[in-house]
């Protein structure tokens, strides 16, 4: 534990961090977030630096020192987004490891980067999962928050068909509960085109979706959801993919 985090000295907690990072059953979260909560210009370079190193477990650890580096003002920025912006999107142009990739757009979004949208969704089909994963949890922090744009809606729609229930469960989240602008008769026909194109387990996906609307949801939306599959809990025979927007 770090029990007096300003008496501990930056490559202490680098030090601490980074063993976590190789053993990630005992991870000591706690030197992580003291680098969070250390938001200072040595923190910030020796995080970026990090991101040039030969080992992928230390080029992640400087990912998410920098994912949530100081806390956040009201537009949801820390103190070194733009820098934090700039050097990811350059770094990532020749990573090679899935989950550094996966930080990386992640971070995008703990910044609120709505800059990077065109770079995040340029990843949706990715080959990896934990890409894949990273852009479907990402896509609403760096999407337009007032209106939602068609591609971002697009994008969620095909991934909410995806192979990997994490990456469906949080486009069909984002879909139902964190797009803006969409009237809900075009979000109850998004649930019955799913809900008719899926089978038993992702009907099981969209009812549990339908308990996560807020009480001020449209009803009918609500309704369609929580009885997606009928009373044998089964759709149709393919994947969610076949929705349309």
């Amino acid at each position: 534990m770090v029990h007096d985090p300003g008496a501990v000295t930056a490559d202490e907690l680098f030090a601490g961090a980074l063993a976590g990072q190789e053993n990630e059953d005992d991870a000591p979260v706690p030197f992580l977030v003291a680098l969070h909560r250390r938001p200072t210009r040595e923190v910030f370079d020796r995080a970026a630096r990090l991101l040039s190193c030969a080992e992928p477990v230390q080029r992640r650890l400087g990912v998410l020192v920098l994912r949530e580096l100081g806390p956040q003002d009201q537009d949801g920025r820390r103190p070194f987004t733009t820098e934090t912006v700039r050097l990811l999107r350059r770094a990532m142009r020749d990573e090679p490891d899935p989950q550094v990739l996966r930080w990386t757009i992640s971070t995008f979004g703990y910044h609120c980067a709505h800059e990077t949208l065109d770079t995040v969704l340029g990843y949706a089909g990715h080959e990896d999962w934990p890409v894949r994963f990273g852009v479907a949890a990402a896509l609403p922090s760096v999407a337009d928050p007032d209106r939602t744009e068609e591609r971002v809606v697009d994008a969620l729609l095909r991934l909410s068909g995806d192979d990997d229930e994490d990456v469906r469960w949080y486009a069909l989240y984002a879909l139902f509960n964190e797009t803006s602008g969409v009237p809900d008769e075009r979000k109850r026909a998004w649930a019955a085109a799913l809900a008719a194109d899926a089978d038993a387990e992702r009907c099981a996906e969209l009812r549990h979706i339908g308990t996560t609307l807020d009480e001020d949801a449209d009803q009918v939306l609500r309704q369609l959801l929580l009885s997606a599959g009928g009373a044998d809990g089964a759709g149709g025979t393919g994947g969610a993919a076949g929705a349309t927007g």
